[in-house]
């Protein structure tokens, strides 16, 4: 059984200058650079991108106690943020940790702190183990991108297409190892989705995201999110955000709750 991991750099990370990683089998460590790619006008600041580095943290130390042929996917991800990442260029720390494992899968659980070392960001998640025939690094696809200087938002290509439904085309820029869409930019993709859907214009912040992943999100096809309004008040609201790709059935089922500040 591995000990430890080797951290495969996609197109995710190098949007969101994920890296530094250390892993094993019960610890993770990492950092995610900071800039105004994190800025966005209905989100006010995107803390959803901290999901990327969250998953990647708490996943590949699942994967370092793993047996050989064997890959963890996240059946489940809770966010919870208690403030907005910096826009300032500064390096956030990403740490990780095991909580169990049992048999098929782990639980393990992140923290995000800033320069300072306040939290940011907590996670946790729920993983499964699935046979991985191929290497999980098939589709990083690193020497092919540069890193963007523009709002996440805009590099994922996420635009409206009818009232409370937005669309996601292709990019590499959203694929994991195994080329489906990385669990974080599903998490990322749905606060997005959400703010827009309430009209937010900055002036609400995403307090978490608790998101189940149902089937795999395909990130050669259209990604749609479909937003439903389950409460939109004076200083809430919490929205429901379902992806899915071409067959229509969904691939994440998201609850993003949204706060007036």
């Amino acid at each position: 059984m591995p000990t430890t991991s080797v951290f495969f750099i996609g197109g995710p990370e190098i949007m969101l200058r994920v890296g530094d990683m250390a892993i094993t089998a019960e610890r993770g460590a990492g950092r995610m650079q900071t800039g105004p790619w994190l800025a966005d006008p209905d989100a006010g600041v995107t803390r959803g991108a901290l999901g990327v580095a969250l998953d990647d943290v708490t996943g590949y130390l699942v994967d370092a106690g793993s047996p050989d042929g064997q890959w963890p996917v996240s059946l489940g991800i809770r966010v919870d943020f208690i403030a907005d990442p910096p826009l300032d260029g500064s390096a956030l720390e990403l740490t990780g940790e095991l909580v169990a494992r049992y048999d098929g899968g782990a639980m393990s659980r992140g923290m995000v702190t800033d320069a300072s070392g306040a939290t940011i960001a907590t996670m946790i998640q729920r993983s499964h183990l699935v046979s991985a025939p191929g290497s999980p690094g098939d589709h990083a696809t690193p020497d092919l991108l540069a890193a963007p200087e523009g709002p996440v938002r805009e590099q994922l290509g996420l635009v409206a297409t009818a009232p409370d439904v937005f669309t996601m085309p292709p990019t590499p820029l959203s694929a994991n190892g195994m080329g489906s869409v990385h669990g974080g930019i599903l998490v990322c993709a749905s606060e997005l989705a959400a703010m827009t859907a309430i009209e937010a214009g900055g002036g609400f912040r995403t307090t978490s995201v608790d998101i189940a992943y149902v089937r795999p999100c395909v990130a050669s096809e259209i990604t749609t999110f479909t937003c439903d309004m389950v409460h939109q008040g004076r200083s809430m609201s919490v929205v429901r955000v379902v992806s899915a790709n071409s067959p229509g059935k969904p691939s994440s089922i998201a609850t993003v709750i949204l706060q007036r500040i």
